[in-house]
């Protein structure tokens, strides 16, 4: 396992627009302690510790820049797997659980509603890097689809790594 790094899984689910890394385990978490006797507790945390509300907003923002939709476009394109596919409707379902979770916790109607910044720069690039998305993963399966062809694996290759470049500078992050 030692030769296995994170990175590449970690920047696969930020082309995808999913983000999973950063918030998979934490509306359940979140969700759970504000059901239980501590929620008030957990509340007041998120109200007066500058270190957690951070943390929590940094997630909330992460939440605000995945698109499940885009997400689904892979699947729909890339899987044939049956078993995979239900794995990629669960994830995307528990997204909207970590949303509805941050959300609750922090009292906002909407992601990023704190960050108008954000949302602004959304507004702009978000039209752009759909459609990069949309490239990338039919460009990805096209290339699956070459075989013999070396002239069209070489121009589908190079129109991927464009794709990838688009994706991450229009994201503002590489993963």
């Amino acid at each position: 396992f030692a030769r296995h790094r994170a990175i590449p899984w970690i920047f696969a689910w930020t082309q995808t627009r999913l983000n999973l890394p950063t918030w998979l385990g934490v509306g359940e978490a979140v969700s759970e302690v504000l059901d239980g006797p501590d929620g008030p507790e957990l509340r007041r945390m998120y109200a007066e510790w500058g270190s957690f509300r951070t943390t929590i907003d940094l997630v909330e923002m992460v939440l605000a820049k995945s698109e499940p939709e885009i997400a689904k476009i892979y699947d729909d394109l890339l899987v044939s797997d049956p078993k995979a596919r239900e794995l990629g409707a669960e994830i995307r379902a528990t997204h909207q659980e970590t949303i509805a979770a941050i959300l609750n916790l922090t009292g906002h109607e909407s992601l990023g509603e704190n960050n108008e910044r954000l949302l602004r720069s959304m507004s702009v690039r978000n039209p752009y890097v759909d459609c990069l998305n949309v490239l990338q993963a039919e460009i990805m399966n096209r290339l699956r689809e070459v075989a013999e062809d070396e002239e069209r694996k070489k121009l589908l290759t190079d129109a991927l790594m464009v794709s990838i470049n688009g994706v991450a500078g229009g994201m503002k992050n590489t993963g």
